[in-house]
């Protein structure tokens, strides 16, 4: 497994661990009648899905698919290690804005949260680009064009 993978993965844990959290604070809400900002169903399910499993899901991608051949021209690890900072960051940013803003209704949260949103699209669309020709078959075409069925 690579260093970049298992930065990834164990950021995802963290961030399934941020989301249990945040669930048990909306829970809480629910029971104990807990004070919680309007916008913590948006930042719980925010954290787990981007946070959590695209981070697991790209981490494994880039564990799992190997790269094809020497002089490969598509995938970076220089750039995939940049992107790691640009989606992770954003994504810790933004789910704070989005809690921040639940509690205050100034606009300016909300256009932060917006540029970081912007990143963490930049960065996902530049990952899932990078890794775009990784994911290929390996040897299945073959025996499906002999008629083996799976």
């Amino acid at each position: 497994m690579t260093k970049t993978s298992c930065y990834f993965i164990k950021t995802a844990f963290l961030c399934f661990g941020l989301g249990m959290a945040s669930g048990l604070w909306q829970y809480g809400h629910y029971v104990f009648n807990w004070f919680v900002p309007t916008t913590l169903i948006m930042a719980h399910t925010h954290i787990i899905l981007i946070g959590g499993i695209m981070n697991m899901i790209i981490g494994v991608a880039i564990w799992f698919f190997p790269r094809t051949k020497k002089g490969y021209r598509y995938y970076n690890p220089n750039l995939i290690w940049t992107l790691f900072w640009l989606l992770n960051f954003s994504t810790m940013f933004r789910f704070i804005i989005e809690i921040l803003s639940g509690f205050s209704m100034f606009s300016h949260y909300n256009s932060v949260g917006l540029w970081f949103s912007i990143f963490q699209v930049v960065g996902l669309v530049t990952i899932f680009f990078q890794l775009w020709d990784r994911v290929r078959t390996k040897g299945s075409n073959i025996r499906e064009a002999r008629g083996e069925s799976f």
